[in-house]
């Protein structure tokens, strides 16, 4: 076959699974692809989740000692922070949901953080039986100090990778992110049986 039309079926196998792509993200998928044969189905997604997987523990090894150079008193507490600072005033649930938290985890960190003054609370004036919180002024000048640490954690992982290779991964990956943030948080206590079923459902759709 015709390299020229190769390249054609390629280009159009990839825009039938990712619509919204342009030509520049179309070279770069092709010419990241490895031409050693490649797994398929169960085995080839156990690799990919095994790469991912290890590459995140990497960064958690390195972003914790990252943390220990500032003065959070735990440097799991930084998400919650980061989370705050996306979110803006928010309730507790919302931002425990928001970061894939266990409720009693994310109410520990919570109460954690505002007995250091990092968060404040409020009433909520829509409804008086709930509570807003937010970053208080320590709580913002704290984490841009995280931030300074936090960026030297992520140049350690992804250092070796160009701009367009990350826009490349984010890309490809976006909408898996964005599926599972909203499932995750409706299926967590839920029996795994439950979650498969509703999962493999939504794929269908």
């Amino acid at each position: 076959m015709n390299k020229a039309v190769q390249l054609l079926i390629a280009w159009d196998a990839f825009e039938e699974k990712h619509p919204n792509s342009n030509l520049d993200d179309f070279c770069r998928f092709f010419l990241s692809q490895n031409k050693q044969p490649q797994p398929a189905g169960v085995q080839s997604r156990g690799l990919l989740l095994k790469t991912l997987g290890r590459i995140t523990s990497a960064f958690s090894l390195y972003h914790k000692a990252a943390m220990n150079k500032t003065n959070l008193p735990s440097p799991d507490l930084f998400y919650f922070l980061n989370g705050l600072a996306f979110l803006g005033e928010v309730r507790k649930t919302e931002l425990i949901n928001y970061l894939l938290m266990e409720y009693t985890t994310g109410m520990e960190a919570i109460t954690r953080l505002q007995k250091e003054h990092l968060i404040q609370e409020r009433a909520d004036e829509r409804d008086g039986r709930a509570k807003l919180i937010s970053l208080t002024e320590k709580g913002r000048k704290t984490l841009a100090d995280c931030y300074e640490y936090a960026s030297k954690a992520s140049e350690m992982v992804l250092g070796d990778l160009d701009e367009d290779s990350i826009q490349l991964c984010i890309h490809l990956l976006k909408s898996i992110e964005e599926k599972h943030s909203k499932l995750a948080v409706e299926l967590k206590n839920k029996d795994f049986d439950d979650m498969y079923t509703q999962v493999c459902q939504a794929d269908k759709e």
